[in-house]
């Protein structure tokens, strides 16, 4: 299991996020907010947070994300419970029993995954301290990996790599940190690989991400809602139990590079379709038939110019005088 964790300023833009209907939200458990809407979850977490008006950052994201052979063989209720056990755990484990918070699981991506939005404001008005939460993430999902019998991540990943065998930094790495790093590294450059042969070829996120889930790539949006719809302003891409940003992986890959790129291939798609199209026309049927003939008829002057030359070479020359030579 993964917990990436991020820290943030506004619950009411977490609120609309996570309760979104497009990402099929279904809140799992909840503490100290109401979850009829993302208006009165938001009022809720705001409330709390005035104890503490001079703390901006006091939204607490936390992703966490199964890989898909987690899924094998449960049903949707059962993967529920099992994101509310490790949800709860986890509230616990990172000391975030004393705070509101909400888990809601989300199905518009193909690994399961749900989020948890904590106040870092807690019931007594105290600030829940961020540093290292990171590092202390990493370590409650591997613990809870173990407890309730998930796919361990970062084992998945390296059982993967030596698959196709260990890159150079893998092969040569004699502590933890330098195998978490060789491994992380792969990982990069193996989604940097994919976007190669994909991002230039895609119209947008979702004809992107239908390519990259035959490279083993998820995609993750960061969307923020307009009058128009969802505007997505970043993105993050997820192999082997790694996350990264698209800026992380190369500055061409960042959300706003990515839909440039899109734009590109969407102008120049009816160009290429029409070039395709008289590809395809000039292979037609009767386009094959005339240019065989022309081959045939190609070869029958080749053929017969062949013999005219074989004749001039096998008939006795002449005399000025027409007698023939001797």
């Amino acid at each position: 299991m993964i917990g990436k964790v991020k820290i943030g300023k506004s619950f009411a833009g977490m609120c609309r996020y996570v309760l979104q209907e497009d990402k099929q939200a279904q809140v799992l458990d909840a503490e100290g907010v109401r979850t009829d809407s993302p208006a009165h979850m938001a009022q809720d977490f705001q409330f709390q947070q005035q104890l503490r008006p001079g703390l901006g950052n006091a939204v607490l994201h936390m992703a966490l994300a199964l890989p898909a052979e987690d899924a094998q063989g449960r049903s949707p209720e059962q993967l529920a419970e099992v994101f509310r056990q490790a949800g709860r755990a986890y509230v616990q484990r990172m000391g975030l029993d004393n705070t509101q918070w909400a888990l809601v699981q989300h199905f518009d991506k193909p690994h399961p995954h749900a989020h948890l939005v904590a106040n870092r404001v807690d019931n007594d008005g105290q600030t829940i301290p961020d540093n290292f939460i990171g590092q202390q993430s990493r370590r409650v999902c591997q613990a809870l990996e173990q407890e309730l019998g998930l796919t361990v991540a970062e084992q998945r990943g390296r059982a993967q790599a030596r698959e196709v065998g260990p890159t150079h930094r893998q092969a040569v790495a004699t502590t933890p940190k330098q195998e978490r790093a060789a491994d992380w590294q792969r990982a990069r450059h193996e989604v940097a690989n994919a976007l190669k042969h994909t991002a230039p070829y895609s119209a947008g996120f979702d004809e992107l991400q239908a390519q990259l889930t035959r490279h083993g790539v998820a995609v993750q949006l960061s969307t923020h809602q307009k009058k128009d719809g969802p505007a997505v302003y970043g993105v993050t891409f997820a192999k082997d139990g790694h996350r990264f940003k698209g800026s992380e992986v190369a500055k061409e890959y960042s959300a706003s590079k990515l839909q440039q790129t899109f734009a590109q291939h969407r102008e120049q798609a009816p160009q290429l379709a029409q070039v395709a199209q008289q590809a395809s026309q000039g292979y037609s049927a009767e386009a094959l038939a005339r240019l065989f003939a022309e081959q045939a008829q190609k070869a029958q002057e080749t053929a017969r110019q062949a013999t005219l030359q074989s004749k001039r070479q096998h008939t006795p020359g002449r005399e000025p005088s027409g007698g023939l030579e001797r």
